[in-house]
């Protein structure tokens, strides 16, 4: 591509990104349409979209006096907002990208192209770079930075209203219809039209569905950087288990299900709902991957301040490279453990959701997997109340 520079004065970049918005901007729109994305794909006017305003709210920024701190504020995107303004064009281009089906990633290489096209510009004016000069590209890369910043948090801050939606209606409107197919069938079981083994897998693909949605709920929060809430109320956590551990039992009739409490007060302030969902999952777990005659075990032992539940159970040892990252959403058995009877359910988030569980309750969870003593979950929570 050809370029024809307009003369500009030395040390007058903001002039210079104006008299030569047109070049620049062709290098735009031309970067724009290679970018490679899964949504709509834009004309040229929609691959501008913003780029004229950006580039403009950045010469206007360089010709105004900056001090040392408003140098910092921009340097972690929080220069302030141009008086009267509701929003800036970097983050309407922002609501433009992510309305297309940009990346994140895609949106950011749009600008770094934008910083490169200028940069190249400007040194093709064949002058010697003087120290105003690099002051003045200086200026330069920190508008660039603040306009990344502010189409940055709000693409982020629309990611989250989006995910926040999806979780709700997971969360609510799932439900609803959930409990309806359980009365319903409840119901029909009572009046004779259904029989007992025919309500046996409704329930039970109720009960799965209920259990995936809350899976995915509580993953799609944790990907977004939101810690899992908790609502701590004293209980005792051996009542906890005892229960979880009947009701695996009635999922998972052919599983040798073994409860081992140690002498000790388990009654503090939990949150019973996760506690019982993390032990539901590990519980789940061992029964997937552990060996169909050997027993699995929950121990709870409490120990000053601390209490440590332990579930172990006999069967393929974990290799080391897998369990690093056994706790990570997604994670699942290894192929060569994946035959008939090991085959994996589910979406793979049990155990992540367990370290979310744990981590929210300040703990820690850990696993040990040899030949000698079998495979270990070990979760260590600090007693409070």
């Amino acid at each position: 591509m050809s370029v024809s520079l307009v003369s500009v004065p030395r040390n007058t970049f903001a002039a210079f990104l104006r008299e030569n918005a047109d070049e620049i901007l062709r290098a735009w729109d031309e970067f724009a349409a290679t970018v490679e994305h899964e949504g709509t794909q834009l004309d040229l006017k929609g691959l501008r979209d913003h780029a004229a305003q950006i580039l403009d709210t950045i010469a206007a920024d360089m010709d105004r006096p900056q001090s040392a701190s408003a140098q910092v504020a921009k340097s972690r995107g929080e220069a302030p907002l141009v008086a009267g303004a509701d929003d800036t064009a970097a983050e309407t281009h922002a609501d433009t990208r992510i309305d297309a089906g940009f990346a994140i990633g895609a949106m950011i290489t749009e600008y770094r192209a934008l910083r490169a096209s200028v940069l190249r510009l400007w040194s093709q004016r064949a002058q010697q770079a003087q120290l105003q000069d690099i002051e003045q590209i200086t200026r330069f890369n920190e508008a660039i930075d603040q306009a990344i910043a502010e189409s940055v948090s709000r693409y982020t801050l629309q990611t989250k209203k989006a995910s926040d939606l999806f979780i709700g209606v997971l969360g609510h409107d799932i439900r609803n219809p959930l409990g309806t197919i359980l009365m319903a069938t409840e119901y029909l079981v009572r009046s004779g039209k259904l029989e007992e083994a025919a309500a046996r897998p409704i329930r039970q693909s109720v009960e799965r569905i209920r259990i995936l949605t809350e899976q995915v709920v509580d993953v799609t929060r944790g990907q977004t950087g939101r810690p899992m809430p908790i609502q701590r109320s004293t209980l005792n956590l051996a009542d906890v288990a005892a229960d979880i551990v009947i009701e695996t039992r009635i999922r998972h009739p052919d599983a040798n299900l073994q409860l081992q409490i140690d002498d000790g007060a388990y009654t503090a302030d939990w949150d019973g709902g996760r506690m019982g969902q993390l032990v539901s999952n590990l519980l789940a777990n061992a029964v997937q991957y552990g060996a169909r005659d050997e027993p699995i075990v929950l121990r709870l032992v409490r120990a000053g301040d601390v209490v440590t539940a332990e579930v172990r159970n006999r069967g393929p040892v974990i290799p080391v490279g897998h369990r690093r990252r056994i706790f990570d959403a997604h994670a699942r058995g290894t192929s060569d453990d994946e035959d008939e009877n090991h085959r994996p359910e589910g979406l793979g988030l049990g155990l992540y959701i367990c370290k979310e569980i744990v981590l929210a309750h300040g703990g820690t969870i850990d696993v040990r997997s040899d030949a000698a003593e079998g495979t270990r979950f070990i979760v260590t929570l600090p007693v409070e109340g």
